[in-house]
């Protein structure tokens, strides 16, 4: 008795998706002999310089003849007259003067900090402190808590502080967040 296999439907299911349909390629044509198209270069470069030979025929060939200009016949160029001034702000440009109001620069009494870490543990902030201090710049540790924070500072300028926070994020030392000072 032979045992038949039973087909299983998922099998039968494709499981890619439908191809687009593609464009048959075209079969090369052969191409003719390349002696015929060495003939017909050559038949075409034969009519040309035949047209070139025979309307140039009992012609003699052009020579360039200099001929030399007198120096009493020079040619002058008149210019002509510098026309007047059709606005008047040429000349009042000269002598004007802008009032300018400048507003008094406003000196910030405010300090400002700049905190680069939260640890818990002592290390990790001494640590970091040795990284800032590998840029130049001085930071401290103060414990608040049970927290060992480095910050640097006071800052006069809060611009200053950002200026220090981009050279620190130079060298790869990230979330340093600037506040006023406490």
């Amino acid at each position: 008795m032979a045992i038949r296999k039973q087909r299983n439907p998922a099998k039968l299911v494709k499981r890619h998706p439908m191809k687009r349909p593609t464009k048959k390629k075209k079969s090369r044509t052969k191409m003719g002999s390349p002696i015929i198209a060495v003939i017909l270069a050559s038949a075409l470069i034969v009519c040309i310089s035949y047209i070139l030979f025979s309307t140039n025929k009992g012609k003699k060939p052009a020579t360039h003849i200099r001929q030399e200009k007198s120096s009493s016949q020079a040619p002058v160029e008149i210019l002509p007259k510098k026309p007047k001034a059709k606005w008047l702000y040429e000349t009042d440009l000269v002598s004007k003067v802008v009032p300018v109001d400048l507003p008094e620069k406003k000196i910030s009494t405010q300090r400002y900090q700049m905190q680069c870490g939260s640890f818990r543990i002592k290390a990790q902030a001494e640590a970091l402190k040795a990284k800032i201090a590998f840029q130049g710049l001085h930071s401290e540790v103060n414990k608040t808590g049970n927290w060992f924070r480095v910050f640097l500072g006071p800052y006069k300028r809060r611009r200053n502080a950002e200026k220090d926070k981009h050279k620190l994020q130079r060298a790869r030392i990230y979330g340093c967040y600037v506040w006023l000072w406490r």
